[in-house]
């Protein structure tokens, strides 16, 4: 058994990692616990510049000063910069402070967990066990660990996506695409998708078809299929094939319940954005309040009020009653067919930059939230506004209601 770590976290992804870093610095000792924890991280890491704190400034690949979004009922320009992060350069930045701080790295799988008042046993899979005061759970949307306020189905997000050796594609490297629900044919039928596109220079793409939100998850093969169509309408269906990058996001899993024995961070704690998929940016913009929260307790010797603090810090109540109401923007978005996507989209993006990219990053407090969802609703042709009506009504309030009746710290 070794000796005690101050914390232990379990998962080694950008959320883990982001925690752990803000733990470290602030002088405590952190046991980190996940299967590979070393291994080279794949996917595309994109966010709004705006977005990207200035410790990872130097990571950045690309940037884009503008992005468009386009649906059948036309194209927009958003002169909002995107940025494309270094995914290696990105996952060797986090591990810095792991490197030079008291970091204990343990290359397996956590299989239980056992609480005490006094700290935690974290029991690993392929035997031993390590000892902590507090455990901070970032391994995933699928941890076994989370007690959650209620189980609902979530949605997910399925993208299928190519990198291109595409000499001469003619592409604007000045503008990204973040969406074109524009049909690739013109028998294009549900469920809705989009494409994603990034020309990362002269010769080289990242082409993406994407499922937003859909119940259960769209087919990888079925997003291929409208790839491969795209590729051949913009005149790319002959590019080299370099790499190619798959991705399903689970969307909308319930919040994490109060009073349990640890906190969950990132796509454990139900962080990923219910609306849009986004969670990196969410992270990377909490680690440092949860840090400060559960460290300042453990400083007083209290590991209980430490956990609380934490948790507080991850969703204060006025957070969780938000993140409900964004879940009812992806109830909206999975009961959508394609001619209501296309006018949802194309009223949302022609709302002020602040609001729609409030939303999308997940900003918004209450108020701010309910005045966008009532701009954005008067807004909508009425056969939308009816599909909104329809989900209020089919949703119910239960998930709210759980939500907003919690006790517990705020």
């Amino acid at each position: 058994m070794s000796e005690t770590s101050d914390i232990g976290i379990l998962g080694s992804g950008p959320a883990a990692l982001a925690i752990a870093g803000a733990c470290i610095r602030r002088g405590v000792s952190v046991t980190l616990v996940a299967p590979s924890p070393r291994q080279p991280w794949e996917p595309n890491y994109c966010l709004w510049a705006d977005e990207v704190p200035a410790a990872l400034s130097s990571v950045i690949e690309r940037t884009w000063p503008e992005v468009s979004v386009a649906t059948s009922l036309g194209e927009r320009h958003l002169q909002r910069p995107y940025v494309k992060l270094d995914t290696h350069a990105f996952q060797q930045r986090l591990w810095e402070d792991l490197r030079v701080g008291s970091a204990r790295i343990v290359p397996d799988r956590a299989a239980r967990l056992e609480h005490h008042d006094d700290g935690a046993r974290i029991h690993i899979d392929g035997g031993g066990t390590e000892r902590v005061r507090l455990v901070i759970d970032a391994s995933g949307a699928r941890s076994p660990f989370v007690e959650r306020v209620h189980r609902r189905a979530p949605a997910y997000q399925v993208a299928y996506g190519v990198f291109l050796h595409a000499p001469g594609h003619r592409l604007d490297l000045e503008r990204s695409t973040l969406m074109d629900f524009r049909p690739v044919a013109s028998d294009a039928d549900d469920p809705p998708s989009f494409l994603y596109l990034l020309p990362l220079s002269p010769d080289r793409l990242f082409v993406e078809e994407t499922s937003l939100a859909h119940r259960p998850g769209v087919s990888l093969s079925l997003l291929r299929e409208r790839l491969e169509a795209r590729l051949h309408s913009l005149g790319l269906g002959q590019s080299l094939r370099v790499g190619e990058e798959r991705c399903s996001i689970a969307m909308g899993l319930g919040l994490p319940a109060r009073g349990q024995p640890l906190v969950p961070f990132g796509a454990a704690a139900s962080m990923v954005h219910p609306a849009t998929g986004y969670s990196v940016a969410h992270a990377l913009r909490k680690a440092e309040l949860v840090a400060e929260a559960i460290v300042g307790a453990l400083a007083a010797d209290d590991v209980q009020r430490a956990i609380g603090a934490g948790n507080a810090a991850v969703w204060p109540r006025s957070e969780r009653a938000t993140w409900e109401l964004y879940a009812f923007g992806l109830e909206t978005l999975v009961n959508m067919n394609v001619a209501e996507t296309a006018r949802f989209f194309d009223a949302f993006f022609r709302m002020p930059t602040e609001a729609w990219s409030g939303y999308l990053g997940g900003t918004l407090g209450p108020g701010e939230l309910g005045a966008v969802m009532t701009r954005l609703f008067r807004s909508l042709p009425a056969a939308v506004q009816w599909q909104l009506v329809r989900t209020s009504v089919s949703t119910g309030v239960a998930p709210l209601a759980r939500t907003f009746l919690q006790t517990g710290t705020t």
